[in-house]
């Protein structure tokens, strides 16, 4: 899109982190703006901070796992609010723990918020693009879908499920002329990780220093904001994801990655020192 002025954008998970720093990106080029969010007090404050911006602001408490909250979402955005042109599904939450220990409960509920929500949204507000034959959609995966390390396997197993789903969604709804992004941000210090403590030594400590080798969540929405002006098809956000994804194809390539990844973090801690 060459100009976001006046253009509807509706954002999951937007009471914060990443969610709220996009909208707010999207609110300073002149877009009207959604944001949805189980935390109904987040919320509120968020749209408080995103109405600092001027332009018209919604906001609307939506579990993204219960289908018939996100169908209703849709009703009102397209019969109240008037419409949409950007669906940004970056509603998500984390988990790490060795797949021999994960229960099924947690597979479950995974599934549903970093799965299933995503693909609800998408089918709830898809007509509405393809009658128009226009309209963006970006996916927010994760990084960790290019990374095999131990105890992120049902996070990373999905979240690549969710980017191998996007990224054929763009082929697929070209001939609509509907535009389809996926976006694999890498570490970002936000709370997503507070509650994810790690079950190695090496797991914990990286959690600790997820503050000095992260990326800020400012930064990862302005990314976000110039692949949509620009229509891009993947934005890996990071040169660890570009490291990660040749790491699959490339021999020894996970030695190397490994190498480089805890030599860039190594840097960044003694910078930070």
């Amino acid at each position: 899109m060459k100009s976001l002025q006046g253009k509807r954008v509706l954002i999951t998970g937007g009471a914060g982190g990443i969610g709220l720093c996009t909208a707010e990106e999207f609110a300073r080029a002149g877009c009207e703006v959604i944001i949805t969010d189980i935390d109904a007090a987040r919320l509120e404050e968020a749209g408080r901070k995103l109405a600092e911006h001027g332009g018209r602001v919604h906001t609307r408490v939506v579990d993204v796992v219960d289908q018939a909250q996100v169908d209703a979402l849709a009703r009102w955005v397209l019969e109240d609010v008037g419409g949409l042109d950007v669906l940004i599904n970056n509603a998500g939450i984390g988990y790490s723990g060795e797949l021999a220990e994960t229960t099924i409960e947690t597979w479950q509920k995974l599934l549903a918020v970093n799965l299933l929500g995503p693909l609800y949204h998408i089918y709830a507000f898809l007509p509405h693009f393809k009658e128009r034959r226009s309209g963006h959609i970006v996916n927010v995966s994760s990084g960790q879908s290019y990374f095999r390390l131990p105890t992120w396997g049902a996070y990373a197993s999905i979240k690549a499920a969710f980017g191998a789903l996007s990224e054929i969604l763009h082929f697929e709804l070209r001939k609509y002329r509907v535009k389809v992004t996926t976006v694999y941000p890498f570490m970002v210090n936000t709370p997503f990780y507070k509650d994810i403590r790690g079950q190695t030594w090496g797991a914990k400590l990286s959690m600790k220093l997820v503050p000095y080798y992260s990326m800020t969540p400012e930064r990862v929405a302005g990314i976000i904001f110039k692949a949509v002006k620009k229509g891009a098809k993947v934005e890996r956000v990071s040169v660890i994801n570009e490291l990660g994804r040749y790491a699959q194809v490339i021999p020894f390539a996970n030695d190397i990655m490994a190498f480089t990844s805890n030599l860039l973090l190594a840097k960044k801690v003694e910078s930070h020192a």
